[in-house]
């Protein structure tokens, strides 16, 4: 149900739980906003918060019915945006540290491929990193054969463990405009370079598009 806080904003007072967005608590509902709710201007508060419970309440529900779907969604963007900036998501942080100390989230049988004679991943920012070879040469946009985000990642990037990495994600918050649902989400994975104030909206048709990270 909505809550009405004492500076007067108006909240989701229930957990939403948006897979592997996370679940979100305290929604800020922008009741200027709220046309497709079917309230109208000359409603007293009472009754458009009525319409806005009413409506939301229904909206939510959709949603975490199709929380697979938006999680689907989500996993193939940190896919598409891995490949986009070639991120060395195998790093600690430490250059001295050898292979024992890569982040959980490594296959160290896979990456162990990609060493050299001191144990280190060569990684040069102005060249292809051969980690990414494979995943760029199948062309996750394309997704000609209509895999799912972990068979890709399976098949074409073996490294990463990637439900390790995909249950580090941490909800931040959501707000919503009309149709709309504004979301942040966030992960201290990589120092929290990789996925750092990531927004995005799920639009009336449960579409997501994320529109800004980091």
């Amino acid at each position: 149900m909505i809550k009405i806080d004492k500076d007067g904003e108006a909240y989701w007072s229930l957990t939403v739980d948006l897979g592997v967005l996370g679940k979100f608590n305290s929604i800020f509902i922008n009741l200027d906003g709220c046309d497709i709710t079917g309230a109208t201007d000359d409603m007293s508060q009472d009754e458009r918060l009525e319409k806005a419970t009413l409506y939301y309440g229904n909206r939510f529900k959709e949603l975490e019915e199709h929380a697979d779907f938006i999680s689907e969604q989500f996993r193939m963007w940190m896919i598409t945006h891995l490949c986009d900036i070639e991120y060395p998501f195998w790093e600690n942080g430490d250059e001295d540290k050898g292979s024992e100390d890569y982040p959980d989230y490594i296959v160290k049988e896979e990456i162990k491929k990609f060493e050299d004679e001191n144990e280190q991943v060569k990684h040069d920012p102005y060249s292809p990193s051969p980690i990414y070879k494979d995943i760029q040469a199948y062309n996750a946009y394309a997704n000609k054969d209509n895999l799912s985000s972990y068979d890709i990642i399976a098949k074409y990037l073996p490294v990463l463990h990637f439900k390790k990495l995909v249950d580090t994600i941490r909800a931040d918050s959501i707000d919503t405009y009309e149709g709309n649902i504004n979301f942040q989400v966030s992960s201290e994975v990589c120092g929290g370079m990789l996925l750092c104030a990531t927004y995005g909206t799920i639009y009336a048709n449960n579409e997501l598009e994320v529109t800004h990270n980091c």
